[in-house]
């Protein structure tokens, strides 16, 4: 994994950047797993849809085993609840009548805000660590971001509105994860809001460089081949992650430290593959290990 040097580092903290991508940011489990190993402490994280969800794990606390364990139990409620298991000509039809989007986001909105009130991190304020949260304005293409420490994440030149208040956990993950076409948007303060990926999937420039020395990013960007895709779902969700690893390979060039799982975008939204994809990530980076020297300099420092 690349360790690239730059200039202007601030002050001595370490931030972690997760990258949204359904199913497969559970491959950002065997980072963390990687980082508890090295005794890597984690000053600040951010995160975008389900990196947001694993970024506010982290936020609250836990450890990554206790994060591991968590996120597998959630996706085996998902699937029991059969969120996605009506036939598509039904799902089209009640996005036409019904909803502008498949699955209705208060859905997984529940499940967040049941999760996150058990650990003991309802409200964004609870979180033990300054934690950043992306979202996306529909009407006013303003990128909200929700925090609990906004002086870690202060946009200097305006690029981003700070959410002002306190909030939910659960809220502000759902409404991160509130993917186009597949859930339905937020509702906040008479907003409509979609996935935080739509204008920032890799949320690298939200920490304030003058108070972090190292920056950590965790992405899934794969490259796409020659395939036969065989619906018109496959098709969106290929087109969508196109642009989005566009946007991620630019994100990516911010971080001291670079890892990045190339998993194949059909696992988005393959509800039970989670096991899987954590193990096919551990296993690249078995062998394709984080350079920990920058990491070593920082701590040495600290």
């Amino acid at each position: 994994m690349e360790s690239p040097q730059q200039g202007g580092k601030g002050k001595g903290l370490f931030g972690l950047s997760l990258a949204g991508g359904g199913l497969k940011s559970f491959s950002q489990l065997a980072v963390l797993h990687d980082l508890e190993k090295h005794h890597v402490k984690i000053d600040a994280v951010a995160g975008t849809s389900m990196g947001a969800v694993i970024a506010a794990l982290v936020a609250s606390g836990l450890t990554a085993s206790e994060i591991e364990e968590t996120l597998l139990d959630e996706e085996k409620e998902f699937a029991d609840r059969g969120v996605f298991s009506r036939p598509a000509y039904l799902l089209f039809q009640h996005v036409r009548e019904h909803n502008n989007g498949f699955v209705e986001l208060q859905n997984l909105q529940q499940m967040a805000c049941q999760l996150f009130e058990k650990i003991g991190c309802r409200m964004l304020s609870d979180c033990r660590l300054p934690v950043a949260i992306t979202t996306v304005d529909i009407h006013t293409s303003e990128l909200i971001v929700f925090t609990n420490k906004p002086d870690f994440f202060t946009s200097p030149t305006g690029d981003w509105l700070i959410y002002p208040h306190d909030i939910e956990l659960g809220l502000a993950v759902a409404a991160s994860c509130a993917f186009p076409m597949i859930f339905s948007t937020a509702s906040l303060d008479g907003r409509q809001l979609v996935d935080g990926g739509v204008m920032m999937n890799l949320p690298i420039p939200l920490f304030d460089r003058s108070l972090f020395s190292v920056l950590l990013s965790v992405s899934m960007i794969y490259d796409a081949v020659d395939r036969q895709l065989a619906s018109p779902f496959n098709v969106a969700i290929q087109s969508l992650d196109i642009l989005i690893r566009q946007m991620d390979r630019q994100l990516t060039k911010q971080a001291d430290i670079q890892v990045n799982f190339p998993i194949e975008p059909q696992l988005v939204f393959k509800v039970g593959a989670g096991a899987e994809v954590i193990a096919i990530a551990n296993e690249m980076l078995r062998y394709n290990p984080i350079d920990y020297d920058l990491l070593e300099n920082h701590q040495q420092k600290g």
